[in-house]
């Protein structure tokens, strides 16, 4: 946070960069957004950054150097964990949980060194045999503990990498969350429903969040996004990526039938295609095998659980669902969802998750992990 208590989050997308600008009270103050020339974590990046954050320092009369900083990754890395102990002399809750949390950073840094915890998820506990489905306040003389957590990693490289990027250029990065968490947790938020999934489409990546009861139950990470399309076109139809580009992006205004029955409808305009003798029946079957390959790689996992995806409400999100909002989608559907919804964002929203997020916890003590000699307190309290 700046001294002027503005909230400013810059949402790290691999091929779009968001950054918006909130008062205290989560007002909006400034807003704007950049294609990345690149994928990746470039300086030639921070240079269209910089002259944003010019702007906004011009606009809200004050000086940016705290940011908070949302992205997904690629390789995300989700951990279940689930820790018990008995305590040998009684304690309260707060504490209790401060030290498992810390055994979890242990855990990961035993055990998964090259990834960075970015969230530490509390799913549900049990706590002197009483069920807990959220974090309990103003609990004393605990005796016997037992939490199931969700943790969310990036790849620690990549994370120094961005670190680096942001500090040269007299950036400090207060907190890093994850992109795709924030969203469905702020779109959940809003929504009465017992069961719920996010597929967050973006460029490289395609992203699964699924809700029980408000409770995150699983998470999904795949190399396969929006791009991915663009680059089978770019294929098979023997064309240059950015030709191809915008041919896929006509699919975001048309109103088209994708199928396996080899539908011809459709109302795509066809001057981009003509012009390189591309086949709409073709490209229409290229599309759909993608986007047939998303729903099948993220959901897999769970095509063998219990879980009953026929009760679920799909909600389909980023800038690589567009396409679904006016098209018919007919895909080999082997989960029954009990509806697929497009979910239209804006980027003022997506920052305000950022935001919303972290007023939400602002208030949670900040605890220093240590690699040493981090558990002779620890053991000192528990009975291992």
């Amino acid at each position: 946070m700046t001294k002027s208590n503005f909230f400013n989050i810059i949402d790290y997308g691999l091929s779009k960069i968001r950054i918006a600008i909130f008062d205290s009270n989560l007002n909006i103050c400034y807003s704007e957004s950049i294609l990345k020339k690149s994928n990746d974590n470039s300086e030639n990046n921070f240079d269209n950054l910089k002259d944003i954050i010019r702007k906004a320092e011009k606009k809200i009369s004050s000086h940016i150097e705290d940011i908070i900083l949302i992205l997904d990754s690629k390789k995300t890395l989700v951990i279940d964990v689930s820790l018990q102990k008995k305590l040998d002399g009684n304690i309260d809750f707060t504490k209790a949980y401060e030290f498992l949390t810390q055994e979890i950073y242990q855990i990961i840094s035993d055990n998964y060194n090259e990834y960075e915890i970015i969230h530490t998820i509390f799913n549900n506990g049990i706590i002197d045999e009483k069920i807990f489905d959220s974090l309990p306040k103003n609990l004393k003389d605990i005796k016997q503990i037992k939490i199931d957590y969700k943790v969310i990693c990036f790849p620690k490289k990549n994370i120094q990498n961005i670190n680096n990027y942001f500090n040269k250029n007299n950036l400090s990065i207060s907190k890093i969350f994850c992109t795709s968490y924030l969203k469905s947790q702020s779109y959940l938020s809003k929504l009465n429903l017992d069961k719920v999934s996010f597929l967050d489409i973006g460029y490289e990546r395609s992203s699964l969040m699924t809700y029980e009861n408000k409770k995150l139950k699983y998470v999904n990470s795949i190399n396969v996004g929006s791009h991915n399309i663009t680059k089978d076109i770019s294929k098979i139809f023997k064309i240059e990526v950015d030709h191809a580009e915008k041919i896929k992006k006509l699919f975001n205004k048309s109103e088209t039938e994708f199928s396996y029955n080899n539908n011809r409808d459709t109302n795509l305009s066809l001057k981009e295609i003509i012009t390189k003798n591309i086949s709409i029946d073709l490209l229409k079957q290229v599309v759909l095998y993608r986007v047939q390959e998303i729903f099948d790689l993220t959901f897999n996992k769970y095509s063998i659980s219990n879980f009953k995806f026929e009760e679920t409400n799909l909600f389909l999100i980023g800038d690589g669902s567009i396409m679904f909002n006016n098209n018919s989608f007919y895909l080999k559907d082997k989960f029954g969802f009990k509806s697929i919804n497009y979910l239209e964002e804006s980027d003022i929203q997506i920052c305000n998750s950022g935001a919303s997020y972290y007023v939400k916890n602002f208030g949670t003590p900040k605890i220093t992990y240590k690699k040493r000699g981090l558990f002779e307190r620890f053991f000192n309290l528990f009975d291992i």
